[in-house]
């Protein structure tokens, strides 16, 4: 079974060439090469209208932006620029909050919780608070 032809906007896509893994990616540093691809996409704004990232709860690379859920990812700040929550520096004494550790160790617990939850045959689906 073939797949069906591209509409004319998908052929001029700069990711048109990149695997799926990494258009589809959750994760900053696999979706790097799609994520520079979308910088200069000729076809990023018809590209995100097609998808509809928010609404269809799309994970990956659209429009310059990666997505995880619908919600576009927040880029990790750079090396050496590490704040508190509020915004302040780290004291004098104290390591700085190494945002890239935490977001890493966030995405592997996440993952985790997932794959528990998959593994005994549950659904990721949120629940609601009905108790008897």
């Amino acid at each position: 079974m073939s797949q069906p032809d591209p509409t004319p906007w998908q052929a001029d896509a700069a990711c048109a060439g990149l695997s799926p893994a990494v258009v589809f990616a959750r994760r900053e540093r696999q979706a790097a090469p799609a994520l520079r691809a979308c910088a200069g996409c000729p076809v990023a704004r018809e590209c995100e209208a097609a998808v509809a990232p928010a609404e269809s709860w799309f994970d990956g690379v659209c429009a310059g932006r990666l997505w995880r859920n619908g919600r576009p990812v927040k880029p990790r700040s750079r090396p050496g620029t590490a704040v508190s929550a509020r915004g302040e520096a780290a004291r004098p004494g104290t390591a700085p909050l190494d945002d890239r550790a935490v977001a890493a160790q966030l995405d592997a617990a996440l993952d985790a919780a997932l794959d528990a939850v998959l593994a005994v045959g549950g659904s990721p689906a949120r629940t609601g608070g009905d108790r008897d």
